[in-house]
């Protein structure tokens, strides 16, 4: 009967062997799943940077956070639209 250690060894040396094999094929995944963490990492980067971009042109611009275009709402609500803070024009 073999020891647990000559066990371990023997699991070692078979688990070496077919990765030999399998070469090839870890190669491959490995280079796999090196592009997709590669992409993952370019896309949150330019989505920081759009985000980014956007902010200052926003910005630099005067342009507002948001729009709402209405075709018809009473006179009276003019006044307290444009009470409210940040409202630039109404």
């Amino acid at each position: 009967m073999r020891s647990s250690g000559d066990l371990m060894r023997a699991l070692d040396r078979k688990l070496l062997r077919d990765m030999w094999r399998i070469k090839g094929q870890a190669g491959a995944i490995a280079v796999v799943v090196a592009v997709g963490v590669l992409l993952q990492v370019m896309m949150s980067g330019m989505i920081s940077s759009l985000e980014e971009t956007r902010a200052t042109y926003y910005e630099r611009y005067r342009l507002a956070d948001v729009f709402a275009p209405v075709t018809r709402a009473p006179q009276k609500m003019l006044s307290r639209l444009a009470d409210i803070p940040g409202v630039a024009a109404v």
